[in-house]
């Protein structure tokens, strides 16, 4: 039995040896994550550099998330990065050790104000996200407590939210400031102070790829490598300064 298991194992450790290349299906989410940006924005930079330590190569292919997202689930991709935790997704995906914890700001128009201290206070607003998107309130959505109108591009949320369409659009704190300046909306459009809950974002691998398992543990101990080299906050620092704008 025990050798059974041993050759098993040897089986498993020579297919992902020779998975030297894989693709995972990425999103635009800049500074994170973006074809516009050198090794496509930090957090892929990450990626790439943990599963190099394992002797894989990435290839990326940026798609509209929802898409991307079924696209890994049905096998057509390894994967995809990066995605919060929730119940459905880890049904057809198996989860990598967490690669960032990011919170989500409250975006609404200078000088209205928005009143809450728990999410629950959120139900009067007229909220935006985007498809696909984890913001940590989704168990209140399901129930119908707080409704968010979810579209396909988040630049377009920001043009709502100016024109008096929404009343709050939900981003990641970074991300939302960046897109914000970007559009020329920084005079209009503020964050609110108080962050809902920091979420935790994972490479996700699908269970319909045999060896997922496997790739998964191998990103998990690139990505403990990287950490300990001090890699994963140098690329972090330089996103911070803006090295990864082409």
């Amino acid at each position: 039995m025990l050798r059974s298991l041993a050759l098993a194992g040897l089986v498993f450790s020579s297919v992902v040896a020779q998975s030297q290349e894989i693709t995972l299906a990425n999103g635009e989410w800049a500074p994170y994550l973006s074809e516009d940006l050198k090794h496509a924005g930090y957090m892929s930079h990450i990626v790439s550099e943990a599963f190099k330590e394992e002797g894989i190569t990435v290839k990326y292919v940026f798609l509209p998330w929802k898409r991307g997202f079924e696209d890994a689930k049905d096998g057509k991709y390894e994967g995809s990065l990066i995605w919060g935790y929730n119940e459905d997704r880890a049904k057809d995906f198996y989860y990598s050790e967490p690669v960032a914890d990011l919170g989500t700001s409250l975006f609404y128009q200078t000088g209205k104000g928005i009143d809450w201290s728990k999410p629950e206070d959120l139900a009067k607003y007229k909220i935006g996200g985007v498809i696909g998107y984890a913001y940590g309130i989704e168990e209140l959505e399901k129930q119908g407590v707080v409704k968010v109108e979810r579209i396909g591009k988040d630049v377009n949320n920001y043009k709502k939210l100016a024109a008096g369409r929404l009343d709050i659009v939900l981003e990641d704190t970074e991300v939302g400031h960046e897109t914000v300046s970007k559009l020329g909306l920084s005079d209009k459009i503020t964050a609110h102070p108080k962050t809902l809950k920091s979420r935790k974002y994972s490479v996700i691998f699908s269970k319909k790829i045999p060896n997922a398992e496997q790739l998964m543990e191998a990103f998990n101990r690139g990505l403990a490598k990287i950490k300990a080299d001090g890699r994963y906050q140098q690329f972090l620092d330089a996103s911070r300064r803006g090295e990864y704008k082409k």
